[in-house]
């Protein structure tokens, strides 16, 4: 006996009957073979962006929430604003800790 396959036809995965391997719709029970489009992600403006990028080097905290939110997100520019929004928290950690020290060696300074 030939396998559903080998004959040009499948198996519905809803009704489980032979069906044409090139049928949309299987005629037994409706199911729909056709892939369905996904509604576009809704993209992440470049003012957003930037608002991100500036809390996360201001804010270490809101940083890394955004950064963690963003990045476990499924599409590529998700992924990327996550990155960035750790990038700059990382950047904003060192540069304020740099300036803290010069302030603190100043002030010693003048004392």
């Amino acid at each position: 006996m030939e396998s559903a396959s080998q004959q040009g036809t499948r198996f519905c995965v809803s009704c489980g009957r032979a069906i044409s391997w090139d049928s949309n719709v299987c005629p037994y029970c409706g199911h729909d073979y056709r892939v369905q489009m996904m509604a576009p992600q809704p993209q992440i403006s470049e003012g957003m962006k930037i608002v991100f990028y500036v809390l996360s080097f201001l804010i270490w905290i809101a940083g890394l929430i955004i950064g963690l939110i963003y990045y476990t997100k499924g599409d590529p520019e998700s992924k990327h604003v996550g990155k960035m929004s750790l990038i700059f928290m990382v950047l904003g950690i060192v540069f304020w800790g740099v300036v803290g020290v010069v302030i603190a060696i100043v002030l010693m300074a003048s004392v």
